[in-house]
């Protein structure tokens, strides 16, 4: 094929001519659907580089086609020669690729698929008899009733193939929103993205009298399938007066029926009652329920970003949600309304000191894009509301087009690892600070970390030193006068011998030191000083036997059988045991599920089963 003969081929077949662009050589010409190219023509060499996204490595090792020189180093393009490639294939090629350009720009719509070409054509037009049409020749045979046979006729095969089944799907739904039927059959339907076109006549009566019942209060469980098409509906506003019906309906449906159906069901319903609130804009009582859950997260990482506008039990209860160790604490166990101070006291210093450290502890901001609607058959038959929704002071979503922007706290996916292996240090240091309890090994952590760790706790030393101080306000300038007024009144109730003896009294007495000691000349601990007693865990024999014979590689199993214990339980009962002590499991489980003491704590373990005895 000749370049003469391409260029009356597209045109014919696409209504497109070959262009020339400021951007690219004269010799080149572009054959383009809205400014985007799917093929580029050299004259001077005859070679036509085409454009094929998902298939260009296989094409490439086709006969006749090789890597791009056109555009070179681009994995989406193949390259041929009009000498070298028959017809036949590069018609096919071409096709490819005008359906993939056109298919992957959503925006285009306007683009003529069907040539009609002028009076000038050489084809030549024979009259022919139009056969009948067997399917609705069937249609018309069978009883259906009239609202269905005219949704069913009026399926439009001209639109895009990249809309074709969203859009039918709306104009469709709108033709029947209303629709009831009482069909007296079942009939199931199995069927990936379902609408109404994948359905024949007797599902399409089974679906709309499952949803004439559902409607009416009567829920029976039906296909996966119909339950779809009915989440599909409200997503498109088909059936109801406005956006928040829709978004009440929707949600009734995950709260009571969705169950049925699987988690996945409810899953995404989950995500698209959070697209439907944005794309149409929804009022704020219904944003806070839909985004519940990142609204608790966002609330979370804002409180732990400003700890100076939050109480220290709120700060200690969010990282209680975040990590496992501040609970297990023993500190936090006898006094948690002073730990909680120490916690805050440590966080706030290393927030105004290495700010940084949340998103290496606990999460970090990225942006985040999605699509209205993921995996739902949805029209865009209207543009969002607005251009933009703030949900709370960490998350607001942008829109363009079929799109939403966001940038988000996403969490670190060892979070609690990170966050435990700071409180343990926390925990760690405070017991050296203020001689507290058995002393823990330590754990690898930034060095400037442990230096603010440091200093956190004297910030939490100074706070309470500052709170002991009675704090009392006197106006000097009343004073003479409130001592002028309490000696006229004193004077008045005294009788004569007591003004006589009051005399006396007054007179100069030698110091006296006093032997009563003054509890508030002495430095009070932060923290309560642990007993020796409560130093030392408690285990009992079950658990001694277990530990032994881990330490001295000996086997178990015929024991906790004959016992009828669990070896997993009785694993979590010494790790609670021995936390306090240890600061860590000291048990864990090998990849062959067998249980293992950790190596850093056997000399730890094996001295305690020594003072224990």
């Amino acid at each position: 094929m000749d370049q003469r003969a391409l260029k009356k081929l597209v045109y014919h077949k696409y209504g497109l001519n070959f262009q020339t662009d400021a951007n690219h050589p004269k010799d080149l010409q572009l054959l383009m659907i809205e400014k985007t190219p799917f093929a580029i023509l050299s004259n001077s060499r005859s070679l036509l580089d085409v454009k094929c996204p998902k298939f260009a490595s296989l094409i490439r090792n086709l006969p006749a086609f090789h890597s791009p020189q056109l555009v070179p180093n681009d994995l989406e393009w193949v390259e041929t020669s009009l000498q070298q490639i028959n017809d036949h294939d590069l018609e096919n090629v071409l096709d490819y690729a005008f359906k993939a350009t056109a298919n992957g720009n959503h925006n285009f719509v306007a683009q003529q698929l069907i040539y009609l070409p002028g009076d000038d054509t050489e084809t030549n037009y024979h009259a022919q008899k139009i056969p009948n049409n067997r399917k609705q020749q069937q249609l018309k045979n069978r009883h259906v009733p009239e609202p269905l046979q005219k949704m069913m006729e009026s399926y439009d095969y001209t639109i895009l193939p990249v809309d074709e089944q969203e859009v039918n799907f709306y104009r469709q739904g709108q033709m029947v929103a209303d629709y009831e039927d009482h069909y007296d059959q079942i009939y199931e339907l199995k069927r990936y993205y379902p609408d109404y076109h994948a359905m024949n006549v007797h599902q399409l009566r089974t679906y709309f009298t499952w949803r004439t019942q559902l409607r009416h209060g009567d829920f029976t469980v039906s296909s996966t399938s119909y339950a779809y098409v009915y989440i599909y509906e409200l997503l498109n506003n088909i059936g109801v007066k406005n956006p928040t019906e829709g978004y009440d309906k929707l949600l009734e449906f995950s709260q009571r029926y969705a169950d049925n159906y699987g988690q996945r069901m409810q899953d995404y319903i989950h995500q698209w009652l959070q697209d439907y609130v944005l794309y149409y804009g929804l009022d704020r009582q219904r944003a806070n329920q839909a985004f519940a859950d990142k609204l608790e997260t966002d609330r979370d990482y804002h409180i732990l970003l400003h700890p100076g506008d939050y109480s220290e039990e709120k700060i200690t209860k969010v990282f209680i949600n975040h990590c496992s160790y501040l609970e297990k604490c023993r500190l936090y166990k006898k006094a948690p309304e002073e730990w909680s101070k120490v916690v805050k006291a440590v966080w706030q210093r290393l927030m105004d000191e290495q700010p940084q450290m949340f998103n290496q502890m606990v999460a970090t901001k990225a942006f985040s894009t999605k699509y209205f609607f993921a995996g739902a058959v949805f029209s865009f038959h209207q543009l969002p509301k607005a251009h933009e929704y703030p949900i709370d002071s960490e998350r607001q979503y942008q829109f363009k087009d079929r799109k939403y922007y966001c940038k988000v706290w996403y969490p670190l996916k060892d979070q609690s690892k990170r966050l435990n292996t700071f409180f343990h240090e926390l925990d760690r240091v405070a017991r050296e600070e203020f001689h507290l309890g058995h002393p823990l090994r330590p754990r690898a952590i930034d060095e400037q970390v442990l230096e603010i760790i440091k200093m956190g706790l004297q910030d939490y030393q100074r706070e309470r030193e500052e709170a002991k101080r009675v704090k009392i306000k006197i106006n000097m300038g009343d004073l003479d006068q409130i001592r002028a007024d309490a000696s006229v009144t004193r004077d008045s109730l005294l009788t004569d011998e007591e003004k006589e003896e009051d005399i006396e009294t007054s007179a100069p007495q030698p110091n006296v030191e006093s032997t009563t000691s003054d509890k508030s000349d002495h430095h009070d601990e932060p923290l309560q000083q642990d007993d020796d007693n409560e130093d030392e865990p408690a285990l009992d024999s079950d658990q001694r036997f277990l530990i032994t014979a881990l330490l001295n590689d000996q086997p178990y199993e015929d024991y906790c059988k004959q016992h009828h214990i669990m070896v997993s339980i009785l694993v979590d009962a010494i790790n609670d045991q021995l936390f306090d002590w240890i600061g860590d499991s000291v048990i864990e489980f090998d990849d062959q599920d067998q249980p293992q003491i950790v190596d850093d704590y056997r000399p730890d373990i094996q001295e305690l089963l020594k003072e224990d005895k």
